[in-house]
């Protein structure tokens, strides 16, 4: 009895899910892994060559020839070598220009040098020539050996000066006058002063640099104070061989 009354439950209970009121059931087939995965793979697949046909033919959808795009790539690229070629003997022409225009600027910068000293020597000659015209013209020629048309003036480097003088011998000229010129230069650097000269004593009586004249002697040179003194003036002194004794002197001050 007991088990038929649990039979009967148990059919019931079937029932009741299969009537009306059951649980809705999907069914589903079942797919291998493998095979959704290699769709998946197929589909990819596609996508790209589409897009890579997108791409690699979008110059014929828009109209653009890559034919002639290589050509004009390679046009300028021949163009871009040219113009660098072009340049560059531009620029090796331009620095030889600039170096033949260096040398120019330097050789004309040298012969206006060159006419400067030949037109102050020209003026200096003309002095000269004047002075020994005006003494002869008036026969006053100055006894024994004289110093005239000194001149004393800046070269062109610092702390150096240029003298120039005329010698003259007048009177009694048995022989020709040999000897040498000194420069005693007073400077000052400060407060205090001191003399140079210019050949030292001891210098002057090395050979080399005389003088030797009967009428007139032009003679000029150059000496260099040191860096920061001041000249204050000059003595010049003529110098007669073989004694080197003073047979002339003149001072001037600046």
């Amino acid at each position: 009895m007991l088990s038929e009354m649990k039979v009967r439950g148990a059919w019931r209970r079937i029932r009741a899910k299969i009537g009306i009121r059951s649980e809705k059931v999907a069914i589903r087939s079942h797919t291998p892994w493998y095979v959704k995965f290699g769709g998946y793979g197929l589909m990819m697949g596609v996508a790209g060559a589409v897009a890579w046909y997108l791409v690699d033919n979008s110059y014929k959808i828009t109209g653009f020839s890559r034919e002639e795009a290589t050509a004009q790539i390679t046009k300028l690229t021949g163009d871009n070598g040219r113009l660098q070629r072009e340049f560059d003997l531009t620029k090796t022409s331009l620095n030889e220009r600039e170096g033949q225009l260096k040398i120019e600027r330097s050789a004309q910068a040298e012969l206006a040098k060159n006419l400067g000293q030949i037109q102050d020597e020209n003026a200096g000659l003309k002095e000269d020539l004047a002075f020994l015209r005006n003494i002869m013209s008036s026969g006053n020629v100055p006894e024994g050996l004289s110093i005239a048309n000194l001149k004393i003036e800046a070269d062109a480097l610092p702390n150096e000066f240029r003298y120039r003088m005329l010698l003259t011998q007048g009177g009694q000229r048995k022989q020709d006058f040999k000897g040498k010129v000194q420069i005693v230069a007073r400077i000052q650097v400060g407060t205090q002063q001191s003399a140079l000269s210019f050949p030292s004593d001891s210098e002057v009586r090395v050979p080399g640099s005389e003088i030797e004249f009967r009428y007139y002697q032009k003679v000029d040179g150059r000496f260099r104070i040191p860096e920061g003194a001041q000249l204050k003036g000059i003595q010049v002194r003529v110098l007669a061989l073989p004694g080197y004794e003073v047979r002339s002197q003149k001072s001037v001050n600046l």
